[in-house]
């Protein structure tokens, strides 16, 4: 399946997004370590996952 430019887009978009969430679930939830641990290592990676992503769209324009 090829992805076409505004697939990205939304898949990057949604990425940062979803990442922003558990980053907010993380800090602000006060369900303990392993929990909290999880959902910031996933949202960072997901935030700046997406990020790139969203970037590397933008220059390339296919």
């Amino acid at each position: 399946m090829k992805l076409t430019k505004k697939n990205k887009l939304f898949q990057s978009l949604g990425a940062v997004i979803l990442g922003w969430v558990l980053n907010a679930f993380a800090w602000t939830t006060k369900l303990g370590h392993p929990i909290s641990t999880i959902c910031l290592l996933l949202g960072l990676g997901l935030f700046f996952g997406g990020l790139i992503l969203l970037i590397l769209t933008l220059i390339k324009g296919k």
